[in-house]
């Protein structure tokens, strides 16, 4: 049985560095994503502003996947893995705990995102259901995904897990057609599109909005679904805490 106690405290041990660097959290989720918005809208066409909005909402998401992946490389380069061993901590409760604290870390910035880009009117939200759907969505894929990179590189060194990650997070945001519609990615890897998750997140929360990626939805909702399903067996399978330390 989870116990919620544990979760809870497994989550704070990553998200309490909020509370301790808020300005540098600031820079982090919310100024960065924007560094990169302002230039696009300076040199994309204006049909591609609302695009660009939305990209930035699912930049802001993929720090899951960062922050999922450098934990375990924090707690293998820290043994601080170790702390848990000491506790009954299960798999379970510690993989809950790192979903838990990447929601703690990475929704409350994505909604002062969302938020500003509504006040200066780059997106206009015509479902929030369909919004918050894409949301939850994108936070649990992103963060399983996270968590299984860091899993399968264990056996390297911290520096390498940081790099693979890094260049995983730029390939799903900026090589998938996040910022632009789908008909603006080359027709012959438009296949190769419909399997990074960010088309789909992106999708949806576009669809929120009333913005078109070109991309049906009943193929992103099986595509997330079947995606989702898988990556929580593998995850829940693959993980034996002493084999972090």
């Amino acid at each position: 049985m989870v116990n919620i106690y544990r979760v809870y405290a497994i989550s704070m041990i990553y998200a309490l560095w909020i509370l301790r660097n808020k300005l540098f959290y600031l820079y982090l989720t919310v100024l960065l994503p924007f560094t990169i918005l302002v230039p696009f809208l300076i040199i994309a066409p204006a049909r591609l502003e609302p695009f660009i909005a939305v990209g930035t909402v699912t930049l802001t998401l993929i720090y899951c996947f960062s922050t999922a992946s450098q934990d375990l490389a924090v707690d293998r380069l820290l043994k601080r893995i170790a702390i848990l061993l000491t506790k009954p901590v299960t798999p379970l409760e510690y993989f809950l705990g790192v979903l838990l604290s990447n929601a703690m870390q990475t929704l409350p910035a994505t909604v002062i995102v969302i938020t500003v880009l509504w006040i200066v009117e780059l997106i206009e939200i015509k479902d929030i259901t369909l919004l918050l759907l894409g949301l939850v969505a994108g936070w649990y894929i992103l963060t399983i995904m996270g968590y299984i990179t860091a899993l399968t590189l264990l056996s390297r060194d911290y520096n390498t897990i940081i790099i693979v990650s890094n260049s995983i997070a730029f390939i799903i945001t900026f090589m998938a057609p996040v910022y632009y519609p789908l008909e603006l990615f080359p027709e012959q890897l438009r296949i190769l599109a419909y399997l990074i998750p960010t088309t789909h997140i992106a999708n949806i929360i576009g669809e929120a909005c009333n913005i078109e990626y070109g991309v049906p939805l009943i193929i992103t909702y099986v595509y997330l679904l079947i995606l989702a399903s898988l990556l929580t067996t593998i995850a829940l399978k693959s993980l034996k805490l002493k084999d972090i330390y």
